[in-house]
């Protein structure tokens, strides 16, 4: 299950995913969203464009990434999204002074583990 090779993909992928999520997230606070509410679609947006390249590069799937493959991939990875969207929303309770890319840090490293083991034995398997 756990290949050193395909978790570093898996990193390198969730790093763009990150990027995606925090551009969205800041870009829509920035035009007057809340910071809880703009994480919504900046998650999905991001699930969404990882999946197609964890499809390919992570896990090696040749074909074009199908999108019941999509829904494979969003539903098991809801847990990973809320476990990054509770530790987001815990880390500006606690914390409502903090800059937002502390809050999307944590989030999204408290999830990778999960979102990764779901992806290996249930996704792309």
């Amino acid at each position: 299950m756990l290949s050193k090779s395909r978790f570093l993909r898996f990193c390198c992928i969730g790093g763009l995913g990150f990027i995606i999520d925090t551009g969205i997230t800041y870009g829509l606070v920035w035009i007057g969203m809340s910071s809880l509410t703009a994480r919504i679609p900046a998650i999905l947006v991001a699930l969404t464009i990882c999946y197609h390249y964890h499809h390919g590069f992570t896990f090696r799937k040749t074909g074009k990434a199908p999108w019941k493959g999509w829904y494979k991939f969003a539903l098991s990875n809801a847990a990973g999204s809320l476990i990054n969207y509770g530790a987001y929303a815990a880390v500006l309770f606690f914390y409502p002074s903090a800059p937002l890319i502390i809050p999307l840090i944590a989030g999204s490293g408290v999830a990778m583990v999960a979102n990764y083991i779901m992806s290996a034995c249930y996704v792309f398997r």
